[in-house]
């Protein structure tokens, strides 16, 4: 019987052994590359509009803040001092027919809203960028129902909110 005891006592410790290094190399929690080692907060400057659209840079930019809050892999830091800085340059807001209207084929009932916005992310404790001018962009659908101007108001703000998830996430996840 002893000898079954320390035969069993053998197995558990080498089961205890293979088991803690089996997983050595995982971690909980952010796993970044080697370009984000050291980097907990981000500086993300409201988003710069070269497009058409008039006033759409501060909702973008509230919406990529409200993402790396949510997210919570870096910490959102309102001035300079942060360890890395998000820039993001809206490049074009544009609407395309998706789906005519069921009673007249020549009206559109649907248009999907794209924005487009070129990214930049700059590790400031490494002193370098680590990508530059990725585009990302960001959509949603809307009816035009009686106003397509209403229709496309009320869609910016999700188009916004979808390009910063991609925004956070090319960030984030290295993708």
């Amino acid at each position: 019987m002893s000898q079954k005891g320390n035969l069993f006592r053998a197995g558990l410790a080498l089961l205890i052994v293979w088991g803690i290094t089996g997983c050595a190399g995982y971690r909980v929690g952010n796993i970044s590359g080697r370009d984000l080692q050291g980097v907990h907060s981000v500086y993300v400057p409201v988003a710069r509009n070269d497009s058409l659209e008039p006033d759409i840079q501060v909702t973008l930019t509230n919406e990529i803040i409200r993402r790396f809050n949510n997210d919570g892999t870096l910490t959102v830091n309102q001035t300079s001092n942060a360890d890395s800085e998000l820039d993001v340059t809206i490049i074009n807001v544009h609407r395309t027919a998706s789906r005519s209207s069921t009673t007249n084929i020549l009206v559109t009932a649907q248009y999907q809203l794209t924005i487009e916005a070129k990214v930049t992310f700059i590790n400031r404790r490494l002193g370098r960028k680590i990508f530059e001018n990725n585009t990302v962009s960001g959509s949603t659908t809307f009816f035009t129902q009686a106003n397509i101007q209403e229709g496309e108001r009320q869609a910016l703000p999700l188009a916004a909110e979808d390009l910063a998830k991609n925004a956070v996430a090319l960030v984030t996840e290295g993708w």
